[in-house]
This record gives C-alpha cells, structure tokens and sequence, in this order.
C-alpha cells in the first residue's frame, strides 16, 4: 500500500510525538444499550495502540479511531443491524478475516488513558459489536502481557474478567481479535467495532505544561496502524534508512525524498531547546553521526538533511549498536525514532542488537516505523519483533 507525503509527515510526527490533545469535561454518568457507566464517557478506550486489518477491509471501514469514544453508530434498537460485504458501517472499524492461513489475522489494541478496567461485581468490560460477528478478547496491566478473557459478538458484548484476574489488578489495554472459526463463514469481514467501555477507575490526566512530548490522540488516517502515548522526554534522537531501498519509486519521488522532506517540514515544529541527534545509516557498518546531540539546530539539520542520498544495504543491527552506544553518552529520559523501509541484509542481529539496547536500563523509549513496508511480510515482522524486544511502539503501514 503506498501513503501520501502528508500521512507519511503524520504517521512519523505522530512517534516523534508533536500532536497533542486534551481531554474536555464528562457528565457524570452515561448509559449506552443498557450498560450505565457511572463514570460516563470516561469510561471508553481514548486511545488506539495498534491497528492490523486483515483481507477485505476497504477505504472507510479501517479507520481504527472510530473505536474510540462512546459508541455512536447510533442503533435505535441496540442491535447492531449492520449488513454488507466490505465492511458494514464507516462508524465503525472492521478487523477483516483471513482469506488463507498466509493472510493477516485482524485486531486492534486500544489504550485506557483517563480510566482503568478493574473487576467489579457484574460485567466489567463492554465491547460495542455492530455486525454480530465474534472477537477474541485479552486485557494487558502494559500493553505487552495479555490475558484472554473471551469472546465478544453483540452490540454491546459484556464481559466478567473476575475468573480471569486477581485481586485488584488493573488493566490499560484491551486487544480484540478475529476468531479462527470466523474466516470459514463470514460475509462481513470479522467484527466491526464501535467502543469499547470499561466500569473501572477513573485517572486525573494532567499534562506538564512544557511537556515536549505529550498524549496523543490518533487521527483518521485509514488503514495505517497507528500507537498513541508519548511521555516527555529531554533528548530526541532520529535514525533514517538510506539503503538503497529508499530510492525506489514513490508518490512521483523516490522515499527518501518523500522522508526528506517529511523531516524538514518536522524539524519546524520540534520545540526550541528539545535536545536533537540525528543519524543515517546505509551501507553495512555504515550509520554515520550527521548532527551530534545538542539544541536543536534548525539551519544543521536542514543541510545534513537536504544533502542525504540513498545507497548499500541495510544494517539495522549496526544502527541499533550505534544508538545504544549513543545512549550511553546522553543523560535524562531519552525518545529514539527509527525510520526504516526494509530488513537487515547485512548479517547482523537485529533482534539481539534491540535487546541489547534497552538492556541497561537507560530511560529510554523507542519508536519503530516502518516506512511503505505493507507488501514485505518478513521487513515488517522483522520491525516488528525489533520493536516488541525493546518494549516499544511500532508504527507501520496496513496491509
């Protein structure tokens, strides 16, 4: 799948960080298809983590920001009622089933940002189905280990987690899923959800004033996964692949034009004093250090930028050594933003190498996108697994 310039700027603006968004004042209590919230519109997912769709969704039906929020496909008899082949109704976001075993399995993870889902007496977690169709469901306490606590198929699906949990455990993170079985009968492609709500504990969110990188919401941007904190951080450091991979054709440019330019209009809106290093790599045991950490130097980058060229292979182990050996030498909370098209080609580890860059300890963050990799299966898994060793957030394409 190829992406425009600009969801190219706003999927790489989203990991740096520079879109934020408040939330606004709740009523005190809300009652949506019979489950009352007492916590109102609190109570649903503010927030999407990750978005893969599976075959058959289209255009408008894979708009994962659509979960989130109260439910609004607006059913006058809560039934759900929705039809068709392509992906039911744009008030919702379908997950889509497999067509073969080679196909992706649909889901979507979203985030409780100002509330938490605990067990309390009766049904906990409700997930708003519009099309009947069923969704495999885990809780995660931290977006990494989840517990499966059922299936969900109407509108809304209820869930107890209390055989499930223990104790007092809070859960952020809610993951639904196509089911198997699902793939083998369905005409509407998996289910197609509306909100997601949790009787839980409400959270006071209160941004740092000055906060360089703060929460964010996600933006309509169709098919694209897209993840969603960002916490402050006093050091930025940006990785970008020039393998010779990035000179291949895209949107009447090549991507590392289309990259290029992305990163000068972002270097504007970086905020004054952010402390900024910015690297490249391409060629194996190539990633040259083009802009050292300091203030942010707009005029620096800009020429260092403008002067990149593509070419060699791919060393993202080599990158990820560099980084960490960087890391090593920058004090305070650190966000790295690796920028990348493609696999490892030059023998490394890449896998080890992420591993083996959080495993002192550093405050850091790391952010992986995976620029224009929908059609290479094993470049975005490899992303991917990079990105689940380092405990971070992955940033991809759909596909």
């Amino acid at each position: 799948m190829k992406f425009s310039p600009r969801t190219a700027k706003l999927l790489i603006s989203i990991a740096i960080g520079l879109l934020i968004t408040s939330i606004g004042p709740l009523a005190e209590s809300a009652t949506y298809c019979g489950a009352s919230f007492p916590n109102a519109d609190r109570s649903f997912a503010d927030r999407v983590v990750a978005y893969c769709a599976a075959s058959c969704v289209r255009g408008a039906y894979g708009n994962p920001s659509k979960a989130l929020g109260p439910p609004d496909c607006g059913y006058g008899d809560c039934s759900g009622g929705c039809v068709g082949w392509y992906g039911c109704d744009t008030c919702a976001v379908s997950l889509g089933f497999r067509v073969s075993a080679s196909d992706n399995r649909g889901y979507l993870v979203l985030e409780f940002v100002d509330n938490r889902l605990i067990d309390v007496p009766g049904d906990d977690l409700f997930v708003y189905v519009t099309n009947d169709r069923p969704g495999l469901v885990e809780i995660s306490p931290d977006g990494i280990t989840f517990v499966a606590v059922g299936q969900v198929r109407k509108y809304p699906g209820a869930i107890d987690i209390a055989p499930f949990v223990a104790g007092e455990e809070e859960f952020q993170f809610v993951r639904i899923s196509d089911v198997p079985a699902d793939e083998e009968r369905s005409t509407c492609p998996g289910p197609s959800i509306d909100a997601v709500g949790a009787m839980g504990l409400t959270r006071q969110v209160d941004p740092e004033p000055n906060e360089a990188f703060g929460a964010l919401e996600v933006l309509p941007l169709g098919e694209l996964a897209i993840a969603a904190e960002i916490r402050p951080a006093e050091a930025l450091l940006l990785i970008l692949d020039t393998s010779s991979s990035m000179a291949e054709s895209f949107e009447h440019a090549s991507k590392l034009e289309v990259a290029k330019q992305v990163l000068l209009d972002l270097i504007e809106e970086i905020p004054d004093g952010t402390q900024v290093e910015f690297r490249s790599f391409g060629g194996c045991e190539n990633c040259q250090l083009l802009v050292p950490i300091g203030p942010i130097d707009r005029v620096e980058l800009r020429a260092k930028i403008q002067a990149l060229a593509s070419g060699g292979a791919t060393p993202l182990a080599y990158a990820l050594e560099q980084a960490k050996e960087d890391c090593a030498q920058i004090p305070g909370s650190k966000l790295l933003v690796l920028v990348s098209d493609g696999m490892e080609t030059c023998g490394g580890d890449p896998i080890a190498a992420a591993r083996d860059l959080v495993a002192p300890g550093y405050d850091l963050r790391v952010h992986i996108v995976g620029f224009d990799v929908a059609q290479y299966q094993y470049a975005r898994e490899q992303l991917r697994e990079i990105a689940e060793v380092a405990g971070s957030v992955y940033f991809y394409t759909g596909g």
